[in-house]
């Protein structure tokens, strides 16, 4: 049952900071981020939630998270709102920018700053807990099973469409190129239109008999989602394409989620938990979430996850809605992590 049907993005922009480590490694920012909004609700604690968000960010904050975001297809909706002329001395698509950004980023801030607290936990957190009351879920004996990274496939053009988003600089990778990060959980949901064009990843761009197999579930199945983890410092370039169709992929690239030299990706976070005996699934889904570098800090280690592929073992999954942080803004708005060192936008 979905709460909501607002079309907002939820973008976070996560630190170059190190975690406390992990039997893996470092802790993803994202995943600490989806440890903290479980806690928030299993907690009833709305002020850790707020503590988080946009709301308490200052105005210079904004204005630079914003500026600096790596993400096509993201400026040119802001560029959008820039309705002049351009200046002759406007030349190259950096100088555009700061011009249109210089003329629209505080009607952007405008929209964060009439929001109250109050307003917040109405639009954003109460109905949260209203729908899992229904359930008769009691937080307090509920149990995180997987934070994970939902994508969606879809065949179009003779070839796989994954969602993502691209570096500003076009030419700077292959078009088809997909961005991973280690130390994630990540869900391909193959659509309709995918069927009997099996997906695989593998070592090479056509080769079944390459296939990897670390850390993965469904590898070119083609009957359900597939399920994977790299959470190794290789490899750190595969390749993804249909055993049955030539030239329906392309090149993945695998980077820490630290480094520049990739998109700051939107992606939703899915949460999923248990409840009750017999044991029954229940999912929050935080909409389209954006990691980008920022000044460097500490997160704690998120505690006793269960990861994939556990909800296959439950015997019902019920959807709790879309997490959303705001239902009235028209253009922009965003929330912030404070204490974890990272980022959270909103943009409708």
């Amino acid at each position: 049952m979905l709460l909501r049907s607002i079309s907002l993005f939820l973008l976070i922009l996560a630190v170059s900071g190190i975690a406390l480590p992990s039997l893996w490694g470092q802790i993803h920012p994202k995943e600490a981020l989806g440890r903290r909004i479980f806690d928030s609700f299993r907690q009833n604690k709305f002020s850790d939630f707020y503590l988080r968000s946009i709301f308490s960010l200052e105005e210079e904050q904004f204005r630079d998270l914003l500026f600096n975001l790596e993400n096509f297809e993201l400026r040119q909706k802001l560029l959008q709102f820039y309705t002049l002329d351009y200046p002759a001395s406007a030349k190259t698509p950096l100088e555009r920018w700061k011009v249109a950004f210089a003329h629209t980023w505080r009607d952007q801030w405008r929209h964060i700053a009439k929001n109250s607290p109050k307003m917040i936990q109405r639009e954003a957190f109460d109905p949260i807990l209203r729908e899992a009351k229904g359930y008769g879920v009691q937080w307090e004996t509920t149990r995180l099973l997987a934070i994970e990274i939902p994508l969606s496939v879809h065949w179009k053009n003779n070839r796989f469409v994954v969602t993502g988003d691209s570096m500003i600089d076009r030419n700077a990778t292959d078009p088809k190129t997909l961005f991973f990060e280690r130390e994630l959980t990540y869900r391909l949901q193959l659509d309709h239109s995918t069927h009997g064009k099996p997906l695989m990843i593998g070592y090479s761009p056509e080769d079944s008999d390459k296939a990897y197999n670390q850390n993965i579930l469904g590898n070119g199945s083609g009957q359900a989602d597939m399920l994977f983890r790299f959470d190794t410092p290789f490899p750190d370039r595969l390749f993804y394409f249909c055993p049955d169709k030539s030239s329906a992929g392309g090149p993945i690239l695998i980077k820490d989620f630290d480094e520049t030299a990739k998109p700051n990706q939107r992606t939703d976070i899915l949460l999923t938990f248990s409840f009750g005996q017999p044991e029954r699934a229940y999912q929050i889904l935080v909409r389209e979430v954006l990691s980008t570098l920022g000044e460097k800090s500490f997160v704690n280690a998120p505690n006793g996850l269960v990861k994939f592929p556990c909800p296959e073992e439950l015997t019902s999954v019920v959807n709790l809605g879309n997490l959303l942080l705001a239902e009235n803004f028209n253009k922009f708005s965003i929330l912030v992590t404070h204490r974890l060192g990272y980022f959270t936008i909103l943009v409708p």
